[in-house]
C-alpha cells in the first residue's frame, strides 16, 4: 500500500497549493485534473493515490482539498472514501438519509471559512 511520505508531500506542494488556492477562491476545482497531476508527479496509479489521499486527511492545511477531491473525482464516491466523508460530514453512515443535507451544510460552512481566509489575505489599502 502506498503512503504519504515527506518526500511525496514536498514534491507535490506546488500542485497542492495551486488547487487549494482554487478551492478557496472559487469553491471548486477539476478533481480529475488534480488527480492526474498528482499521479504524474508521484508516478502512481489510481489505486495508489487513494491511499495517499487518505493519509493526507491528517494534514489540516489540505483537509478540505482532499475532501473535495474525494467527493468529486468520480461520478460516485469510491468505497475507500465513504467512511472519511461520512465522518467529515458528521455521520456514522455514508448512506444515511440525511447525508446530502450534511454534505451541503459542511460545504456551506467551508464557504464561510474560505471567504474569511480570502478576506484576510487581501492586502490592506
Amino acid at each position: 500500500m502506498y503512503r504519504l511520505t515527506t518526500r511525496r508531500l514536498h514534491k507535490a506542494e506546488p500542485i497542492l497549493e495551486k488547487y487549494r488556492d482554487k478551492l478557496y477562491r472559487h469553491l471548486r476545482f477539476e478533481a480529475w485534473v488534480f488527480e492526474n497531476e498528482l499521479k504524474e508527479c508521484w508516478n502512481v496509479g489510481y489505486q495508489e493515490i487513494k491511499y495517499i489521499m487518505l493519509d493526507m486527511l491528517r494534514l489540516e492545511r489540505y483537509r478540505y482539498l482532499v475532501l473535495y477531491y474525494m467527493q468529486s473525482v468520480n461520478t460516485c464516491v469510491v468505497s475507500e472514501f465513504q467512511g472519511s466523508l461520512a465522518e467529515a460530514y458528521g455521520s456514522k453512515d455514508f448512506y444515511a438519509p440525511d447525508m446530502n443535507l450534511r454534505r451541503k451544510t459542511f460545504w456551506a460552512t467551508f464557504a464561510k471559512i474560505a471567504q474569511r481566509e480570502s478576506a484576510s489575505a487581501k492586502p490592506k489599502s
